[in-house]
């Protein structure tokens, strides 16, 4: 007979958040889809102009009734809507940003999201081969993507420009009265100071694709009248000397790579009066370039789509405005503004 075996006693698993699995790999991506088609569908903006069923949201939609109430119960989910027995309601965040009417629409929010999906979609290959997916710092290709782009990041980079407006408006001693503007997109940034300073005269800096964004937008919040457009490619146009009182650099120096951001930087400097200031806008990460979450992926984001683009942390932008010869370096944390402003004095 064969002697009884004593049953074999297995260990329990360690506890590991499995949930953080399926969020990363699937629920994340779900978000961003179910809201990237709400958008689509102008679901907020039919919302605000009085559809409030799904039968009416449907119908202005030209939609499946059924569909768009699942759509839009997972937007309730989510925070974007609000519910009443079956009339959906917007919350604020969907008011503010995601209602076209609104002076705060991230316009083109959802075509970017679908576009950088694409270059996303190829990271294992990115990673194996060390090359770009797609090379949007390419002139040819920045001159297609950035006037989509700019209009999206309009919202959050105005509301940290006010924050920072507000902060240097406090800290210097005298007015600011001549702005550059470099890569300025939307002219997100500078509007938020031209604002603040009325004596203030700004000089936009972008590709002739982008400059008629900012005058746009300059027009809307009533500062055009001091604006000046100087188009081209930031490496080979000159900023001046000792003529700035602020120099924004505005979600820039990440596309530059390190050897092109740090001559940037330079150039920055040398355009400032003796006690202007520049202001850099940044995803920064910490000095050990473990955190946090957003800097980190973006920094992926970069190496998907750039050439030499990256992130870099707050030692490296301290190293490179004392090398330019900028001090009093300091930082101002915003709600709208994922890492610290920066900025340092000449």
């Amino acid at each position: 007979m064969r002697a009884n075996r004593r049953p074999v006693k297995r260990k329990s698993p360690p506890p590991v958040p499995v949930r953080k699995l399926n969020e990363d790999l699937m629920w994340s991506l779900w978000r961003a889809y179910s809201l990237v088609a709400a958008i689509e569908l102008d679901v907020f903006t039919r919302i605000n102009a009085g559809k409030a069923t799904a039968r009416e949201i449907a119908a202005d939609a030209g939609a499946n009734e059924a569909a768009m109430r699942r759509l839009l119960d997972a937007l309730v989910a989510l925070g974007y809507l609000r519910r009443a027995k079956d009339r959906y309601a917007l919350k604020p965040l969907a008011k503010t940003f995601l209602v076209r009417d609104s002076d705060l629409y991230m316009d083109g929010a959802a075509m970017i999201a679908r576009g950088l999906t694409l270059g996303w979609m190829q990271l294992a290959e990115v990673v194996r081969t060390g090359k770009p997916a797609v090379q949007e710092d390419s002139e040819a290709r920045a001159r297609q993507f950035f006037p989509v782009l700019v209009r999206s990041l309009f919202p959050a980079n105005y509301l940290a420009a006010r924050a920072a407006a507000a902060s240097l408006a406090r800290d210097r001693g005298h007015p600011i009265t001549n702005i550059l503007d470099v890569a300025a997109g939307s002219g997100a940034w500078s509007i938020a100071f031209a604002e603040r300073f009325p004596r203030a005269r700004v000089t936009v800096l972008d590709f002739p694709e982008v400059t008629p964004i900012a005058r746009e937008y300059a027009a809307a919040h009533g500062v055009v009248e001091r604006y000046e457009f100087l188009e081209g490619n930031l490496r080979a146009i000159d900023f001046g000397r000792d003529c700035r009182d602020l120099v924004i650099l505005g979600h820039i120096v990440h596309s530059e790579g390190p050897e092109w951001g740090r001559r940037l930087i330079e150039k920055s400097a040398a355009a400032l009066r003796k006690g202007g200031t520049l202001m850099i806008a940044e995803m920064v990460p910490n000095d050990a370039r473990t955190g946090p979450v957003p800097e980190m992926l973006f920094s992926l984001n970069m190496l998907i789509h750039t050439g030499e683009g990256d992130v870099f942390t707050m030692s490296d932008y301290r190293k490179w405005l004392r090398a330019a010869g900028l001090d009093n370096v300091r930082t101002l944390r915003t709600a709208a503004a994922p890492s610290p402003l920066i900025f340092a004095t000449r």
